[in-house]
This record gives structure tokens, sequence and C-alpha cells, in this order.
């Protein structure tokens, strides 16, 4: 599960930093980058959760 608190923090982090270059009126490309950031992570937590629901069920 410590994986999971990992990318929990680090979702937090760059939604963060997402705000921030969104309120800063930096570049559409940064905004994109970190929007994509972000999209990558929230996919690997998806994915890290629902494989670890899948082995509690199994196991």
């Amino acid at each position: 599960m410590e994986k999971l608190g990992e990318l929990q923090k680090e979702i937090e982090i760059v939604r963060k930093e997402l705000d921030v270059v969104v309120a800063d009126g930096v570049n559409a490309e940064k905004c994109y980058q970190t929007s994509l950031r972000l999209d990558r992570l929230i996919e690997d937590y998806m994915r890290y959760t629902k494989e670890n629901f899948h082995l509690e069920k199994c196991g």
C-alpha cells in the first residue's frame, strides 16, 4: 500500500502545480504537459488500485 500513498502524494503535487500554471497564465504547452503528467499519474493510480482489488478479491 506504500505505492498507493506515493501515487496519491504525487497526484496532489502535480494537481497543485497545474492550478498554479493555469492561474499564472503560463503558455498553453506548459498547461498541456502538466495536465498530461497528471493524467498519467491518475491512470497509474487507477491501474494500481484495480490490480490490488483483484488480488485481494482472489486471495
